[in-house]
């Protein structure tokens, strides 16, 4: 949760305040695969700033406006920008030394915009520095949160699964599944993990699972998710009941 370390009245121009980035480096071109804007907290080492300098936060706001859009493009992210109001993020932004992501679109990053924030850190007091990181985490991307989504797949497999394939014991399940910026499933691949399962049970359940994710299952809306972004599930079937067992 965001809370301000400053008192401004949010100006009705932009309706912002304050200003936080979250930064690393304008250099992620040598990671091992792409971090992005949902992920980065959880993935990446960064160091937070905490601006509220009305002037800066305009300025900043200004160099955004001037950026050319073009096609939409997966990068590792290595800085982003919170504008909030009043403690409330009304804008999101994602970057590096070439792209920026915001508003649902992809722009082109300038030298100028990079001097800018560079410029604009100097302002601002440092408020954390994220060292102690966890690889592979994510957050909370369904829409009526995660245990209702669990209890939603405790029912739908409670009526559909047949008692043969209840009674094999202990049944792992590992989704993974992208979404689109709306919220709708885009890829949905399971991984089930018991020893006695036949073929046969493996692919009907795996069609029951794919079904349910794709046609049963709304995500968070999300302008800067990315096509490389996987929502990570884990389950457990146990005879008759299914229980979560976190990530």
């Amino acid at each position: 949760m965001f809370f301000c370390l400053c008192v401004l009245e949010c100006s009705a121009k932009n309706g912002v305040d304050t200003l936080c980035i979250r930064f690393l480096s304008w250099d992620t071109y040598n990671l091992p695969h792409i971090v992005t804007c949902n992920n980065f907290e959880d993935e990446l080492p960064y160091t937070e700033h905490r601006v509220c300098s009305k002037t800066a936060v305009v300025k900043l706001l200004e160099s955004l406006k001037n950026l050319h859009q073009t096609v939409d493009s997966d990068f590792s992210v290595g800085c982003k920008l919170f504008f909030l109001c009043d403690g409330n993020v009304v804008k999101k932004v994602c970057l590096n030394s070439k792209y920026v992501l915001m508003d649902g679109r992809t722009f082109i990053c300038t030298q100028e915009l990079m001097n800018t924030i560079d410029d604009v850190i100097k302002e601002g007091i440092v408020t954390n520095t994220h060292y102690n990181y966890d690889i592979g985490k994510y957050g909370n991307e369904y829409m009526g949160g995660r245990d209702s989504l669990f209890l939603k797949i405790d029912h739908y497999l409670a009526r559909k699964l047949p008692k043969s394939i209840k009674n094999v014991g202990d049944i792992r399940i590992v989704v993974y599944c992208k979404a689109d910026r709306n919220g709708r499933s885009t890829q949905v691949k399971i991984q089930l993990y018991n020893r006695i399962l036949s073929k046969k049970h493996v692919k009907r359940l795996e069609k029951l699972l794919k079904k349910f994710f794709f046609h049963e299952v709304k995500w968070k809306p999300d302008e800067t998710r990315m096509q490389s972004d996987w929502i990570v599930l884990n389950h457990k079937i146990k005879g008759g009941i299914i229980e979560r067992t976190g990530n």
